[in-house]
């Protein structure tokens, strides 16, 4: 019977893969070489299939073969539990479920470690004197080695610095803008790559919030109405515009150009959005009213930062692999406990297999050890 549940795992999964991929089951078939009524019958449990049949159905629906036959990393199965009859989002899912694997993985070969600043801040209390988003930034900042004066570049790079290790995937306009999940410690967040730049950063550190308040389940689709993240979004826009670095920046700018130059610089010295530089302009009381609907009156283009001597820098572009994943990953290839195929998969097309470095020598007594 345990066989039989098995298969009726196997047949939901190929039944949400290919609903995902917006196929028919006359599609999937039609791609596979199998009658429409053989693939209602794997769905529903009724009919086994070979290898060779799941292989071509793993390659048709673009998963990993071993996504059909194994079960997820626990923490996966808790965060689908706690997000239950929250807005369908099976890209984020997926994308989730996939880096867990990867994670677990390379804790399991002993090539990453959990790290101890996941859950290490207490709750944002917005009533709670002296303690609120803005605070929580400034230690978020703190940790993660950055002043209150500076922009944050490279973002990514710096949460690593917490265990929270970023992924950006195109995951469709319909997706969500970012995910959060932990494995054993530590986190994950998945970044819809198809946003725009700005939401981009502000989602990861969004994000970050989650992973520092020890949130272990979200999905965030830029929008929510609750208070947690209304105030981890209020978190995420003072982690990127800190008060101090963005009152003293402002200061010597309208000193060297006008008003609509200055914000436009500032924007992309601080690589947010316009929209949230001019909201925090106005929040810091470093506009006027009327300053603020000028400048709300017209978005600036490519042409406009280029003619400010200033260039738009894209993070978090798609595909993008946190760099802690993938020395960890080289290195376990290194060591012979990850094989090269397993390696570049996980590196999701950063590297070929000719990429790789050549593995360490054997030590001798190690192969004597094997062979007692």
């Amino acid at each position: 019977m345990a066989g039989e549940q098995e298969w009726a795992e196997v047949g939901a999964r190929i039944a949400t893969s290919r609903r995902s991929r917006g196929l028919s089951q006359d599609d999937l078939a039609a791609r596979v070489g199998l009658d429409r009524t053989a693939i209602t019958k794997v769905e529903a449990g009724r009919r086994h299939i070979s290898s060779l049949e799941l292989a071509r159905i793993a390659e048709v629906l673009d998963r990993p073969l071993d996504w059909f036959v194994s079960s997820p990393p626990p923490s996966i199965i808790s965060r689908r539990a706690a997000v239950a009859g929250r807005r369908g989002d099976e890209n984020s899912d997926f994308a989730i479920e996939d880096v867990a694997r990867d994670l677990a993985v390379l804790l399991g070969v002993q090539v990453l470690t959990p790290n101890i600043a996941k859950g290490s801040f207490r709750a944002i209390a917005t009533d709670e004197e002296g303690w609120g988003p803005e605070q929580a930034a400034s230690q978020a900042r703190a940790l993660i080695g950055v002043d209150d004066n500076s922009p944050i570049h490279d973002l990514a790079e710096y949460v690593e610095r917490v265990g929270l290790f970023p992924y950006s995937f195109s995951l469709g306009e319909a997706s969500a803008d970012g995910a959060y999940a932990e494995v054993d410690g530590l986190g994950i967040a998945v970044i819809n790559g198809e946003i725009d730049p700005g939401r981009r950063r502000h989602t990861l550190a969004h994000e970050l919030g989650h992973h520092l308040f020890g949130d272990a389940y979200s999905v965030d689709w830029g929008a929510d109405s609750s208070a947690t993240e209304q105030s981890l979004d209020a978190f995420a826009a003072h982690l990127l515009l800190p008060r101090a670095g963005v009152c003293n920046r402002w200061q010597t700018l309208r000193q060297q150009h006008e008003l609509r130059q200055s914000a436009i610089i500032l924007s992309a010295e601080f690589r947010v959005s316009w929209t949230a530089a001019l909201r925090h302009l106005r929040d810091f009381n470093l506009t006027t009213r009327d300053e603020q609907r000028l400048l709300d009156s017209r978005s600036p283009t490519r042409a406009d930062y280029l003619e400010c001597n200033v260039r738009v820098v894209e993070e978090l572009q798609s595909p993008y692999i946190p760099t802690g994943v993938a020395a960890a990953a080289i290195r376990a290839y290194r060591w012979h406990r990850l094989s090269a195929e397993r390696v570049v998969a996980m590196l999701r097309g950063q590297i070929v297999l000719d990429d790789l470095p050549e593995p360490d020598e054997i030590p001798l007594e190690s192969i004597r050890g094997d062979l007692q």
